[in-house]
């Protein structure tokens, strides 16, 4: 379950993640920066709006076990869906210990909710909002498909998300509780 541990070279990889994501912000001058979609210091995301107006919105929701990474390190995730005209939004999340799961995930539902709101305010269009989540954000994202919405916000629909990617996600989190590193 040490996925680090498996791969040696992870911490090369990361560099080149960071490297990548401040050529992709230095490239997007039009990117709207920690934007506030909670109360909590850690609660921000990024906006990379698509050029013409009525885009499709994906949410890339980073890896990391729950418990590391930023959504800085995965902006490198926009450019080639803004040039293929989507708008892009990666969010931040509280990390574990300091949140459990659940509250993550509970984040992530402000985080569709603040989407759906404000996507017409980056030329978006709220009924074309899917996700992406890698690792721990694969998991994310699938949970939100399960999400009861109506009770997150009463004026969101039935189902806010046209569908989720989910690339090496987590599901089976039970073994999880019984690894020493985590």
């Amino acid at each position: 379950y040490n996925n680090r541990a498996r791969i040696p070279e992870h911490p090369e990889l990361f560099a080149r993640w960071r490297k990548a994501s401040a050529a992709a912000l230095a490239g997007s001058p039009g990117a709207r920066l920690d934007v506030a979609y909670g109360s909590q210091p850690t609660q921000t995301l990024d906006v990379f709006p698509a050029a013409l107006p009525g885009a499709p919105v994906l949410v890339f929701i980073h890896g990391g076990y729950w418990r590391s990474l930023d959504k800085a390190d995965h902006s490198f995730i926009a450019p080639s869906f803004v040039a293929d005209g989507a708008t892009v939004v990666v969010p931040n999340y509280s990390l574990c210990p300091a949140a459990s799961i659940e509250d993550i995930a509970l984040e992530m539902t402000q985080v569709v909710a603040w989407v759906h709101r404000h996507a017409g305010s980056f030329g978006a269009d709220p009924s074309r909002i899917a996700l992406a989540g890698h690792s721990a954000g694969g998991h994310l994202a699938a949970m939100l498909l399960c999400c009861r919405w109506k009770d997150v916000d009463a004026a969101l629909p039935l189902q806010p998300l046209l569908g989720a990617l989910s690339i090496s996600g987590l599901y089976d989190l039970e073994p999880l509780r019984h690894t020493p590193f985590i």
